[in-house]
Formats: structure tokens, C-alpha cells, sequence
């Protein structure tokens, strides 16, 4: 008697379409969450570059601090409000109102960490720090240029400063070895960053005096008061401010009467003495007759007049009646 076998039936079915059946519902709530959410993404873009549009409009149109402080109220957390500070802090530097310049600076470093602008602004604001004279508050600024944007011009640029401020407190032998640090830290840096160092590291091993020394007062120049004193020559004294007395003065020291300049009266002639460096001059006696009076010229004669004879003959002369013997 032969007995038989049964093997099960092979099921068709490939493995992914029975993997759909099982997770369809959970495949179409995935589907339907991720269009959601490039949805929402996608708005949310949208608003964002609208919001960064209008706030960059509003900057370009700001001119003056209150027009940027609009802008910094309205848009805040944009680039345009981080720009819209460090203009803040230009124009209030320039209107003289430093303090309030340094702080736009230091609220735009903690509000505006993100900002590709970051580096300048402390690099601006360790700067106007050190002009200030605050020189302990300009350091740390500079440090954390050195530290945070290694291999930078900024960072570079922030280590020769800090340098500057570690030989002016008296610290030459600290301030050297960052000169000479610069190249190995900042190797990709501008050569004329660089050359800074050097330059410094030089002027430290020369032993160049860090202050300056005030020069020799100018001298005094005095402005004229009056003519010069010319041996020779009258001295005029044009009077005070209240009126004019003017007088003239010889130049042996003798002064002649007083010009009156009043209306209506006649003036006072003048007579000026001449001192011993101009001897007087010898008096010239010219006689009378030696004078020849000026003769007046002649008039020119007249033009002699014409007569033209009249056409007709001229009458007869009268006769005398003759008396008979």
C-alpha cells in the first residue's frame, strides 16, 4: 500500500504588497503628515522672506536714529534690525554720543549672535572701547576675536590690537608673543595684518618710547599796535576807540597840536618837529623880484568876417551943392 505526501501551497503574494495591506492606513497618515508639514514649511518660508523683505525696505528708507529705532522695533530678530543697530551706533558716534554708540554695539553682539556681521562689530566695539580709554573693557572684547574667528583678517587684525594694548599697559614681554603669534594663528591672513606684528616686534626690541612727549611752547608773537618806529619818520597816533585825536609825532619826540575834526570848526595845522636823527632844513629866502608873474596867454583872433558885395549896384553918393561967385 503506498502512502502520500501533502506539501503546503506555496502563497504567490510578494512580500511588499502583503507589507501594504498590513500598513496601508499607517503608510497614508505618514504620507498625509509629511505634505502637512512641506506645507507648513514652506508658508512659514514664505513669511519669513516677506517679513525679511519689508524690513529690509525699511531700512534702505531709514536716514536718521529714529527712523532706525522703527526698525529695530517693528523687525526685530531680522538682519535688517541687526543692520538697523550698527547704522544706530555709526550715527550716534559721529552726533558725538559715544557712550550711547557703545551700547548699540554691545546689544547688537548679544542679540544678533548669528549675524555674518558679528566679527566687526567687535572688532568696532573693542576699538571704541580703547578710544574711551576703557582699555580693561576693550581686552576681553579683542580675546574672543583671537579665540572665536581664528584664521580670519578680523581675528588677525584684533590680535595686533590686543598686542597694542598689552605694551601700552608696560607688558612688552606678553605683548611680543602675540606679534609673534600672528602668523602660525592666522595664517591665511592679509601680509599687511601681519607685517604689523613685525613691524612691532621690532619697535619693542629698539626701545621706542609708548607715550608721547609735548614739544616746546610756540613763541609768542606780539601784533603791532601802531606805525613802525623808522628812524626819521613821524609817528601818527590815530586816537582812541571813543574819537579821533589823532596827533604826529617827530622823530625827536615832540608832538604837534591836535587835528580837530569837529564839524563846522576850522582844523588845527599840523607841525611836525623833526628830532636829531633829520636835520631841519635850512630855510630858502626867494626874492620878489626874482619872481616872474605868470603872463596870461593871448586869446586867439577871431576869424575875420566876410562880406559878399550885393548884386545890385550901390545908389550914388549926394553931392554938395556948389555956391556961384
Amino acid at each position: 500500500m503506498s502512502s502520500t505526501t501533502h506539501t503546503p501551497a506555496l502563497d504567490p503574494t510578494p512580500a511588499w504588497e502583503k507589507f501594504l495591506d498590513k500598513n496601508f492606513k499607517t503608510l497614508l497618515l505618514a504620507f498625509i503628515a509629511l505634505v502637512i508639514a512641506l506645507c507648513l514649511y514652506g508658508a512659514i518660508q514664505y513669511m519669513n522672506r516677506a517679513k525679511a523683505l519689508k524690513a529690509g525696505e525699511a531700512y534702505v528708507s531709514a536716514k536718521t536714529v529714529e527712523d532706525l529705532d522703527v526698525v529695530i522695533q517693528e523687525h526685530g530678530g531680522t538682519m535688517a534690525a541687526g543692520n538697523a543697530l550698527l547704522k544706530k551706533a555709526d550715527l550716534l558716534w559721529e552726533q558725538n554720543k559715544k557712550t550711547s554708540s557703545v551700547d548699540m554695539l554691545n546689544e547688537f553682539t548679544v542679540k544678533h549672535k548669528d549675524h555674518p556681521l558679528l566679527p566687526q562689530a567687535l572688532l568696532a566695539l573693542g576699538s571704541k572701547l580703547e578710544s574711551l580709554g576703557k582699555r580693561g573693557d576693550a581686552k576681553p572684547v579683542f580675546e574672543r576675536l583671537v579665540n572665536e574667528f581664528a584664521k580670519t583678517d578680523v581675528g588677525a587684525l584684533a590680535g595686533v590690537r590686543l598686542g597694542d594694548l598689552l605694551w601700552a599697559d608696560g607688558k612688552e614681554d606678553e605683548a611680543k608673543k602675540v606679534y609673534e603669534g600672528l602668523a602660525a594663528k592666522f595664517p591665511g591672513s592679509d601680509n599687511a595684518i601681519l607685517n604689523h606684528g613685525e613691524t612691532r616686534t621690532q619697535w619693542i626690541a629698539a626701545k621706542l618710547p609708548t607715550k608721547e612727549v609735548d614739544g616746546p611752547p610756540k613763541p609768542k608773537v606780539e601784533a603791532p599796535t601802531g606805525m613802525p618806529n623808522i628812524p626819521g619818520m613821524p609817528q601818527f597816533n590815530m586816537g582812541g576807540p571813543k574819537g579821533l585825536s589823532p596827533t604826529v609825532t617827530g622823530a625827536g619826540g615832540a608832538t604837534s597840536e591836535v587835528i580837530n575834526l569837529t564839524p563846522g570848526k576850522p582844523s588845527t595845522p599840523i607841525t611836525v618837529t623833526p628830532g636829531a636823527s633829520m636835520p631841519a632844513p635850512a630855510p630858502v629866502s626867494v626874492p620878489t623880484s626874482a619872481v616872474t608873474p605868470a603872463v596870461a596867454a593871448p586869446p586867439a583872433p577871431a576869424a575875420p568876417a566876410i562880406k559878399i558885395a550885393p548884386s545890385t549896384p550901390p545908389a550914388p553918393a549926394a553931392t554938395a551943392p556948389v555956391k556961384a561967385s
